[in-house]
């Protein structure tokens, strides 16, 4: 069993020298897996994720939402691919049984983005 949620955040950043500062709609897709709860069926409560959500969206500027993620040291180049590990670093600390993190930008049909399954997924494919 998979669950997943997704959520959506806006910010400004930008990747010296290919882009100056500029904002999109980042959406955020998480990916939960594991043993299922023998009542509920599912492998993670969204209940307990989507308050989770809201933290690191953060109000205005505190968070993901509304900032400038040039800002964020953890972060370093705001690329969506350093976003999308920041993204995975924080999930996965409260969360362990994250299976997966999908970031991207742009309308439907005309996006871009990335997908991060943690280092433990990496390391099994560069030894296959």
């Amino acid at each position: 069993m998979k669950t997943y949620c997704e959520f959506t955040f806006e910010a400004a950043h930008s990747v010296a020298p290919y882009s100056g500062l500029h904002g999109h709609t980042f959406i955020v897709k998480i990916t939960f897996g594991g043993a299922v709860d023998e009542v509920y069926g599912w492998p993670v409560n969204l209940y307990d994720v989507e308050n989770y959500i809201k933290e690191i969206k953060g109000e205005h500027g505190s968070g993901l939402d509304h900032g400038n993620l040039d800002l964020n040291p953890e972060i370093g180049i705001a690329s969506l691919e350093n976003v999308t590990t920041y993204i995975w670093r924080l999930v996965k600390a409260r969360f362990p049984n994250l299976e997966e993190v999908e970031l991207k930008r742009g309308m439907s049909g005309s996006s871009e983005g990335c997908i991060y399954r943690g280092e433990a997924a990496i390391s099994s494919s560069l030894a296959a």
